[in-house]
């Protein structure tokens, strides 16, 4: 394969690893809210373990596939500051998509330890992390090559 259409399957990847973590906070905050229904948090805990275990982490896994593979593909990478700071970064998210796992699986248990404001609150961390990837890989990478 060639390294563009590497790139491009990292970047779908990391579209569906996001989609994941955009939205299973946001079932965290009805699951929350509906703790007292078990009707509606059966259902619930149907939804995040699929969206987590069937998306989100082989989406993470695919991503980092990808990425690695690139990185191979073009060994200077490794030499560009810019690089490095994505790099801790996408660890950070792997972090927070691993704190995902362990929540989702309290919940599943009965263990809803988080408030509503909470989860909605914690449904932010992704966006702060898409912004601060894309323009390191996009924008500074013109200055920390």
């Amino acid at each position: 394969m060639t390294y563009l259409v590497i790139k491009a399957l990292h970047f779908i990847f990391m579209v569906a690893w996001f989609a994941g973590l955009f939205y299973m906070f946001r079932l965290f905050v009805y699951h929350t809210e509906n703790k007292d229904n078990p009707d509606i948090t059966k259902l619930f805990k149907v939804m995040e373990g699929r969206l987590y275990k069937i998306i989100t982490v082989p989406a993470m896994v695919l991503t980092f596939v990808f990425g690695i593979i690139m990185i191979v593909m073009n060994m200077s990478l490794m030499q560009q500051g810019w690089m490095h700071i994505k790099l801790l970064l996408v660890v950070l998210l792997a972090g927070y998509t691993g704190f995902l796992g362990k929540t989702r699986r309290r919940y599943a248990n009965d263990d809803v330890f988080l408030t509503s404001k909470q989860c909605r609150l914690l449904n932010e961390v992704p966006t702060v992390f898409l912004i601060a990837i894309v323009f390191t890989a996009v924008v500074f990478r013109m200055y920390l090559s």
